[in-house]
C-alpha cells in the first residue's frame, strides 16, 4: 500500500476522485489516513497564506478519521464499504436501448473476468480464486429463490451494488442506477432461461428470533446432526473431510466457506443473511437448500450459531507486546497467552517479483507478542484446512524486521529489503521441525551415553583459552550476560527447535546467518484447521549487525509471510503483508501516580490559599466619580 501511494503522490498534487475510490478499495482503513493526510498536505501546498482555511480542512479530515475510528477501529479492511445492500430502487424500461447500453458498460468493466462471450474466462480469470461468474449457466449463488431457480432482477442489482465478499466481485458503487439496470438486462441476454419467463418462487425470511444462549446451544446440535461439519469441519473452518478430499483428491471446484471468518461471507454477514443461504442455498454447488429439512425456526438456531463462531477482522497498526514477570509461556498452546491482545493482519499473495503467488490460500494472521527482561516471543496463528506437506512443499511462516530500527518514516522495501537498508528473517517450518525433533531425539540418546561418566578434558582446557582471550576484549561483560541469556533460553525451550535466520537486501540476496548466530526458538501446532507457532528471542543479541534489537520506547517495524504446503507454495510464492508496528509496553511506575497526587494537592491548596486570601483581604473598589 505505500508504493501505491508514492506512486500515486508523484503524479498530480491532488488526488483525483476516481483515485480515491480505486485506492480505498485496495488499500482499506489504511488507504484512508494515508490519503487523507496527503490531501492535506498538498492543500496546505496551494493555501499557503490563509491560516483560517488550514485549521478548517485540518478539523475536518480529523474529524472523518475520528468517525471511521470510532465505528470500526484503527486499519480495518475493506468490509467497512462492502456491506450487503438490500434497497433497491425503481427499475428502468428493459428495453433494446438499454440492453445496448449495458452492453457498452460491460465491454468496458465487466469482461477482464467475466469474459467478452460471459463465460467466466476473461483475460485475469486463471488468476482468480473463486472463479468468475459464467452468465452462461446459472451459477448464481446469491438469490431470493428457491434452489435451482434464477435470481430476480433485484438479486442481481443487489449484488453488482454490493460486490461479492471473499472474491474479486467488487461493489459497483461508481456505476448510476440506470446504468447498473442497464448492464443487468445486458446480461440477462447470456442465459435464455431468462427469456422463458418462468415462475420464480420467493423465499420468505419473515421477522428475524431472537439470538439467545440456548438458541446457539441448538444451533450447534443442527450443525452436526445437518452434517455440516463434514464440509465446513468441526470448528467451522473449512476442513471438513469432505471438503479436503474434494480438493485434494479430485480437484473439484469447490471449497467450503471458512465460517470463522466474517468478512468472507457470500452475500453479507448478518444473521438474515445467513439465514437466507441456509434456506436458498447456492446454484450447482455442494451447498443445497435447508428449507425442507430444517424447519424455520431450526434455521434460525443454525444461524445464530454460524453467527457466533464468526468474528471480523480487527486489525491494528500497532501490535503492543506485554510485559510480563518471570517466564514467558511454555509453549502456543499455554495459557498464559490469554493475557495478550491479538491483531490480525491481512495477507495477499507475493506478486513484485518471480515466482508469484496469484492464487493464495492464507488470506489473514492473527499475532500476539509477550516479553519480559530477557526474551521476547510470539504467536503466530492461522487457518490451514489440510496440514498436508512434504520436504519441498511445507507450511512455513517468517517474521521480517529491519536489521536497525528506523529514525524515521523511511523503512526498507517491506518485500525482503532493499539495498543498503538489510532486514533480519526468520524462517519456521514444519518440515523442518519435525526433522530437527526426530534427529535431536536420536543425537540426544547417543550424547547420553558417550558422555555419561565424565567430561572431555582437551575440550574443557581450549574452552579455558578461549575464555581467557575474550577477557582481553573490551566487551566481554556484555558478551558473558549474553550467554546467560542464551542458556537460560535453552533450559526453558529444550522442546523448541532453531528457526532459521536470514538476512536480506531483496529477493536474489538473502543469505543465511552462521549457525552461532541462530538465536530464535519455534514450536508449532496444528489442530482443527488451525495452525499456531510460536516464535522466541532473546531482547539484545551480540549480533547486532545482523540481528534486531528490541528496544523498549520505539516504533519496530515487522511483516509477515506464510506458507500453504498443500497449495504448492515455496520460495516466493507466499502470502505477505506490508509493515506494520511493534512497541514494547513499559509499566508506569508508580511514582508517576504519587506525583500525579502530590501536584493536585498542590494545585488545591494555591486556590484554597488565593481565595481565603482574597475573602480576607478584598480588594479596594474606587469609588464612582459624581
Amino acid at each position: 500500500m505505500d508504493i501505491i501511494i508514492l506512486n500515486e503522490l508523484n503524479k498530480s498534487p491532488l488526488v483525483p476522485p476516481m483515485e480515491w475510490r480505486r485506492l480505498l478499495h485496495r488499500g482499506g482503513f489504511r488507504g484512508i489516513c494515508q490519503l487523507t493526510f496527503f490531501t492535506y498536505y498538498s492543500s496546505m501546498y496551494r493555501i499557503k497564506s490563509n491560516t483560517i482555511v488550514k485549521c478548517t480542512i485540518m478539523c475536518l479530515f480529523a474529524g472523518i478519521i475520528s468517525l471511521l475510528c470510532l465505528q470500526v477501529g484503527f486499519a480495518q479492511t475493506t468490509q467497512l464499504f462492502r456491506t450487503y445492500k438490500t434497497d433497491v430502487p425503481a427499475k428502468i424500461p428493459e428495453t433494446y436501448e438499454a440492453i445496448a447500453a449495458g452492453k457498452a458498460i460491460f465491454e468496458k468493466r465487466c469482461y477482464y473476468c467475466h469474459g467478452i462471450k460471459g463465460d467466466g474466462n476473461g483475460p485475469v480469470a486463471p488468476r482468480l480464486d473463486p472463479k468468475p461468474r459464467n452468465f452462461k449457466r446459472n451459477e448464481y449463488k446469491i438469490h431470493s429463490t428457491e434452489l435451482g431457480m434464477l435470481p430476480t432482477d433485484e438479486d442481481l442489482f443487489r449484488i453488482i451494488t454490493s460486490g461479492i465478499e471473499g472474491t474479486a466481485m467488487p461493489f459497483w458503487s461508481t456505476l448510476t442506477n440506470e446504468e447498473r439496470w442497464q448492464v443487468i438486462y445486458y446480461i440477462k441476454t447470456f442465459d435464455k432461461s431468462f427469456k422463458e419467463k418462468e415462475t420464480q418462487k420467493m423465499i420468505s425470511i419473515g421477522a428475524e428470533r431472537p439470538s439467545s444462549p440456548e438458541s446457539i446451544k441448538r444451533g450447534k446440535e443442527l450443525f452436526k446432526a445437518a452434517k455440516c461439519f463434514l464440509c465446513h469441519g468441526e470448528d467451522g473452518r473449512a476442513d471438513g473431510q469432505i471438503t479436503t478430499t474434494l480438493k485434494g483428491e479430485w480437484d473439484f471446484p469447490f471449497k467450503a466457506r471458512n465460517l470463522s471468518k466474517g468478512w468472507l461471507y457470500k452475500g453479507g454477514n448478518t444473521t438474515k443473511d445467513i439465514y437466507r443461504t441456509i434456506t436458498t442455498g447456492f446454484n450447482e454447488t455442494p451447498m443445497g437448500s435447508y428449507a425442507d429439512y430444517l424447519t424455520d425456526d431450526d434455521r434460525w438456531h443454525l444461524s445464530h450459531y454460524v453467527k457466533s463462531i464468526s468474528h471480523d477482522m480487527k486489525t491494528e497498526v500497532v501490535l503492543k507486546s506485554k510485559l510480563v514477570e518471570g517466564d514467558l509461556p511454555a509453549g502456543p498452546n499455554d495459557a498464559a497467552w490469554e493475557i495478550a491482545n491479538p491483531t490480525e493482519i491481512p495477507l495477499a499473495g507475493q506478486i513484485v517479483a518471480s515466482p508469484r503467488l496469484w492464487l493464495p490460500s492464507i488470506d489473514s494472521i492473527r499475532i500476539k507478542s509477550l516479553y519480559n527482561k530477557e526474551d521476547i516471543a510470539f504467536l503466530l496463528e492461522w487457518d490451514d484446512r489440510t496440514n498436508e506437506q512434504d520436504e519441498v512443499f511445507s507450511d512455513a511462516v517468517a517474521m521480517q524486521f529491519p536489521v536497525k530500527i528506523p529514525e524515521g518514516l523511511r523503512k526498507p522495501y517491506f518485500a525482503m529489503g532493499e539495498s543498503g537498508k538489510s532486514v533480519t528473517i526468520w524462517h519456521w517450518r514444519d518440515y523442518n521441525e519435525s526433522l530437527q525433533t526426530k534427529e535431536s531425539e536420536s543425537e540426544g540418546d547417543d550424547l547420553e551415553s558417550a558422555n555419561d561418566g565424565g567430561t572431555n578434558i582437551t575440550e574443557q582446557k581450549e574452552a579455558e583459552e578461549h575464555q581467557e582471550k575474550e577477557l582481553k576484549t573490551e566487551d566481554v561483560q556484555e558478551e558473558k550476560a549474553v550467554e546467560k541469556v542464551k542458556e537460560k533460553a535453552k533450559e526453558n525451550y529444550k522442546d523448541f527447535v532453531t528457526v532459521k535466520e536470514m538476512n536480506a537486501k531483496g529477493f536474489k540476496n538473502l543469505v543465511e546467518q552462521p549457525s552461532d548466530s541462530q538465536h530464535s526458538k519455534g514450536k508449532g501446532y496444528w489442530k482443527n484447521g488451525k495452525r499456531k507457532v510460536m516464535i522466541v528471542r532473546s531482547l539484545i543479541t551480540d549480533d547486532k549487525k545482523v540481528d534486531i534489537q528490541f528496544e523498549t520506547g520505539k516504533l519496530i517495524p515487522y511483516a509477515l509471510a506464510v506458507w500453504d504446503g498443500s497449495n504448492g507454495e515455496i520460495g516466493g510464492q507466499k502470502s505477505i503483508s506490508s509493515w506494520y508496528y511493534l512497541t514494547l509496553e513499559m509499566t508506569t511506575p508508580r511514582s508517576v501516580y504519587l506525583y500525579v497526587l502530590i501536584a493536585i494537592i498542590m494545585a488545591a491548596s494555591i486556590q484554597f490559599w488565593v481565595v481565603g486570601r482574597i475573602r480576607r483581604f478584598p480588594p479596594k473598589v474606587p469609588a464612582e466619580e459624581k
